[in-house]
């Protein structure tokens, strides 16, 4: 744009629509950089195509300034030359941002050149840009209030439709829970139903297998009768005469010929009976050489018919031998039939003497297996007379084993029944049993299923336990606790979800804690993450708070993300709690990043309560020199959450130290927004505003010039802070006489024509956010 010469003999820029516009040449003795920025802006002028008094009226500027400004007699501030800029762009091309930043850059060696006038200029300058900030930000709150009443309102509604969910789903949780109980009870019913049908079945087997014998033999007399009286004398005997003559007499080769015999004539239902009819009859000894000769002949099927009837037929003391003899052999699969039909059709003293008879043989496995299956299937009534047999001797840690068995089969009624089952009997055994069962079943059950045994022990007056299941149970891995809150969270159980999370907290290790506050806050739970980390910091050591966050960092979201939400959620003491264990931890950015938010974000009395907290705990946070170091930079609205929070809790001390700092080191510009702040955060049910105010007003009395007292006092009547400027009045001019009475008057009739304190359009200090900024001279 610039091109380092003076136009020669007036510039002109031609319009269609418009007489060429003419501009005086520029004075050959002006500075290098005033006629560099001089050029630049008469090109751009030009550009518009409008004459110096159009463009004056049309801003309401005044003619002869703007011909200053475009002949170099003046620097322009850079509203004017913004406006110019701005201008170009509604009619032609705009500017670029480059040749944009190269006009400013000429502006500002325009304005080093000018010497003093150039630095009110600057300062305007600056005024000018921050009251464009300032305004742009003002539509950006406003659009940002608009967005967040917009998002609080479909916030409330989605809290209503969850309450009327949560209702619903409590309303079905009564239903299906009475409904529930209705069909345990006619499940109950039908279990009794079903053992006392299997009990006469078993008789009515029993009864016709002794039937069917005597038939047999009936039919085998009436075949002999018919025979000798028959008039053939070679006719050969009847297949029932060689039966019954077998089944008395026959050695076990003869036996397993005739069973192959009636095979091969097709006759395989006789040849059952057969086999069923020696093993009733027949010694224990003879009958396992027969079913061992079976198997090896290939006749197996007719030995697995023939157990169960052995076990419904013969003495239990005879069916344990068989076993013996039988696993001897090597035929398990012998042994386990057995076993299946004791369990089917023997009584409970029966299955005693079975299982002891088991035992006896040598077969602890078998007799362990028995058990189980027993726990598994057989009543629960049956099982307490079972083990109340078996508790007592060298059995019990079978009956143990059985115990784990039944808590991981069995329903969670029957367990229940079970417990007081054994609870309630006289052997002194059973108690330690019904610990077993209920420590398996708290081991071994999913997390629904303890709940549910919790709460039906405690509603059976098993309440210890109850307590001693819930307990137990949160010992298992962190995928089961993990369940377990959840089941109790969806069952609205809060302070026992709660109390699972605090005993996880202090008794878990530290990957156990990192696994579940991520899944607490990658499922939505984040109160429960950050109330989990809050509580394991404050109980854990240093080194083990540094392996729990250094594990976070491995997961989502990350330390960094589930200590904000800590210090967002947390209640101020809480929070203080956290930030001096991170203190203590050596962990300073985690540090310095909760006390940042509870300077930006938390309502200031209960940043009141944090600091106080934090001072009571030793923390250097609270120390006053750090929080006045901290105000000394920070912005206005953070410097009047600080001061409301410190009078808030009466922490004076450090409230003076703020005060002291801010009074001796901030612009006279500042203290109209700082007590505006002050008084728009303050509290309207007990406000605390006043005595604060009354502080920075004392004291700026005390340190400040009477000019600044002057200016301040003049602000704050511009802006109908009446009660501040008559007490900074009265205060300054006892303490200082007719010098602030002059300086005020002074004041007054400066700016009274332009309506507008000096305190209001003084330009904020030029300085950095770390450097601290110096009091006007």
């Amino acid at each position: 744009m610039h091109n380092g010469q003076a136009p020669q003999g007036g510039d002109a820029a031609v319009d269609s629509s418009a007489r060429p516009v003419r501009l005086a040449p520029l004075k050959e003795d002006l500075p290098p950089e005033k006629r560099a920025l001089a050029e630049d802006l008469r090109h751009v002028f030009l550009s518009l195509g409008v004459s110096v008094r159009r463009y004056a009226a049309r801003r309401h500027l005044d003619a002869s300034s703007v011909t200053r400004y475009l002949n170099g007699d003046r620097v322009p501030p850079w509203s004017f030359i913004a406006g110019v800029v701005a201008d170009l762009g509604e009619t032609q091309a705009p500017l670029t941002g480059e040749a944009e930043e190269a006009l400013r850059e000429l502006h500002r060696a325009a304005l080093r050149s000018n010497g003093r006038r150039s630095e009110v200029e600057r300062l305007q300058d600056r005024l000018s840009e921050a009251d464009e900030k300032t305004r742009r930000l003002r539509i950006q709150q406003r659009a940002l209030e608009e967005m967040l009443q917009d998002r609080e309102t479909r916030l409330a509604e989605l809290r209503g439709r969850c309450r009327n969910l949560e209702m619903r789903l409590e309303q079905q949780h009564f239903a299906h829970h009475a409904e529930l109980e209705v069909w345990r009870e006619e499940y109950s019913d039908l279990q009794e139903e079903v053992h006392c049908l299997r009990q006469v079945l078993a008789t009515t087997r029993t009864e016709l297998i002794e039937a069917e014998e005597r038939c047999h033999r009936l039919e085998a007399r009436l075949e002999t009768l018919h025979a000798g009286d028959g008039d053939e004398p070679d006719r050969p005997r009847s297949l029932m005469v060689m039966l019954e003559e077998a089944d008395r007499t026959a050695s076990v080769p003869e036996l397993v010929r005739v069973v192959g015999d009636l095979e091969l004539h097709t006759r395989k239902a006789t040849a059952g009976e057969l086999v069923r009819s020696v093993s009733r009859s027949r010694t224990v000894a003879e009958v396992a050489g027969l079913l061992i000769a079976l198997r090896r002949a290939g006749y197996d099927a007719h030995v697995q018919t023939a157990l169960p009837t052995m076990v419904t037929g013969r003495p239990v003391a005879d069916i344990g031998a068989l076993a013996h003899a039988l696993y001897r052999e090597g035929l398990d699969d012998y042994v386990l039939t057995l076993l299946q039909a004791s369990v089917e059709f023997h009584v409970s003293a029966d299955l005693v003497v079975f299982v002891r008879a088991l035992d006896s043989a040598g077969l602890h496995e078998h007799a362990e297996s028995l058990l189980g299956a027993v726990a598994a299937v057989r009543p629960v009534g049956d099982l307490v007379t079972v083990t109340e047999c078996l508790a007592r001797g060298e059995l019990n840690p079978a009956v143990t084993t059985a115990m784990s068995v039944a808590a991981a089969r069995r329903s969670v009624p029957d367990l229940v029944a079970l417990s007081l089952g054994l609870r309630e009997a006289d052997a002194p055994e059973l108690p330690s049993l019904a610990d077993a069962l209920q420590a398996a079943a708290a081991r071994q059950r999913s997390a629904s299923d303890v709940l549910h045994f919790v709460d039906s022990l405690a509603l059976s007056g098993l309440g210890r336990d109850a307590d001693k299941v819930f307990e137990s149970t949160q010992q298992r891995g962190v995928g089961h606790l993990i369940a377990l809150v959840y089941v109790l969270l969806q069952a609205h159980r809060y302070d026992d979800a709660w109390s699972v999370v605090v005993h996880a907290s202090k008794t878990r290790p530290v990957d156990d804690l990192a696994a579940l506050i991520s899944d607490f806050y990658g499922a939505g739970r984040r109160q429960y993450a950050a109330e989990l980390l809050i509580v394991a910091v404050r109980t854990r050591s240093a080194a083990q708070v540094r392996a729990l966050l250094g594990a976070l960092d491995q997961t989502f979201p990350g330390a960094g993300g589930v200590v904000r939400t800590a210090a967002r959620t947390g209640t101020p003491p809480a929070v203080a709690a956290l930030l001096t264990c991170m203190e203590r931890c050596e962990l300073h950015d985690h540090a310095e990043a909760i006390f940042q938010h509870a300077l930006n974000d938390i309502e200031p009395r209960l940043l009141g309560e944090f600091l106080d907290a934090l001072a009571r705990a030793g923390s250097r946070y609270a120390d006053p020199t750090s929080l006045a170091e901290r105000a000394r930079t920070a912005a206005v609205p953070k410097v009047a959450r600080l001061l409301l929070a410190l009078e808030s809790v009466g922490m004076h001390r450090h409230l003076e130290a703020v005060v002291e700092v801010q009074c001796r080191s901030a612009m006279v510009a500042n203290f109209p927004p700082l007590v505006m702040d002050v008084e728009s955060l303050d509290s309207r049910r007990d406000p605390v505003a006043w005595p604060v105010v009354e502080r920075i007003l004392d004291r700026v009395v005390d340190v400040r010039s009477p000019a600044d007292q002057a200016a301040l006092a003049s602000a704050f009547e511009a802006t109908g802070r009446t009660r501040y400027a008559e007490h900074l009045v009265a205060r300054a001019s006892g303490l200082h006489g007719r010098r602030f009475r002059d300086e005020l008057k002074k004041e007054r009739a400066r700016y009274e024509r332009r309506g507008v304190s000096r305190a209001l359009w003084l330009p904020a200090p030029d300085v950095r956010e770390d450097e601290p900024a110096q009091p006007t001279p």
